[in-house]
């Protein structure tokens, strides 16, 4: 088995970076055009008009929500071979919180395309009165919004270990560490308010800190990559060397 040599996690942090650009914008597309954008809200059957019309960008969202599954999947992993040497207990717990997370989301998906089989204009639904398919349609996305808070919940514990492995780890700058923190912190809020119906006017502006964190890291990796020499020194340390003190 091949051993990482002193440039290969650089290389595999500028990789996780594209690909973490590539979840953000693919992400962000499913969210707020392909799915979001046509929700019209208190009114089903205008919802499900509205998808109707503007059929090819949800149908566009929905390939975008799939993708982002699939891309998150080998930049997690990279994420992990790169905090390993921090802290194995913890980069592997966090492995399995996002894996979690994707695993959710990939499953979860099925809710997003419902609307697309409620169309009234399709033969097979004939006999169901469109307001009743309208319904229909939106409590699906309903279940979406459920399915995808949970999925943001094991996320953002993952964010909080990563986080914190990234601030003890001597190849990474400490502040990056603590604004991947505050992301995962400020999705776990999100997610506390929507579980327990609380409605908190400020918690939907948590979701900037959420991106900010997240957008940052992913630059930090494709643009600055990771310090080979230190990284080194963390996996295979030597007496006089050790990790970053609290």
């Amino acid at each position: 088995m091949s051993t990482l040599t002193p440039r290969s996690p650089v290389t595999e942090a500028r990789i996780a970076g594209i690909l973490y650009i590539l979840v953000i914008i693919l992400g962000a597309y499913a969210e707020l055009v392909g799915r979001q954008g046509l929700v019209v809200q208190g009114h089903p059957l205008a919802t499900l008009e509205a998808i109707a019309t503007h059929q090819h960008a949800y149908r566009l969202g929905f390939v975008a929500e799939m993708l982002t599954n699939i891309l998150a999947i080998p930049t997690t992993l990279i994420l992990w071979r790169l905090l390993t040497p921090t802290g194995p207990a913890l980069a592997l717990t966090a492995l399995v919180l996002d894996l979690t997370q994707n695993t959710i989301n990939a499953m979860n998906a099925w809710t997003q395309f419902v609307p697309l089989t409620l169309l009234p204009h399709l033969p097979d639904l004939g006999a169901i009165p469109a307001a009743q398919l309208g319904d229909l349609a939106r409590l699906a996305l309903h279940w979406h919004d459920v399915g995808f808070q949970i999925g943001l919940t094991f996320f953002g514990f993952a964010l909080l270990l990563e986080g914190w492995l990234v601030f003890r780890a001597l190849y990474f700058p400490a502040w990056l560490g603590l604004i991947y923190i505050i992301a995962g912190g400020c999705y776990l809020v999100d997610a506390l308010n929507f579980f327990l119906g609380l409605h908190l006017p400020f918690v939907p502006y948590l979701l900037f800190g959420s991106f900010i964190g997240e957008a940052t890291m992913a630059l930090w990796l494709l643009i600055m990559g990771i310090n080979a020499d230190r990284w080194q020194a963390v996996k295979y340390p030597s007496p006089e060397f050790t990790q970053r003190s609290i």
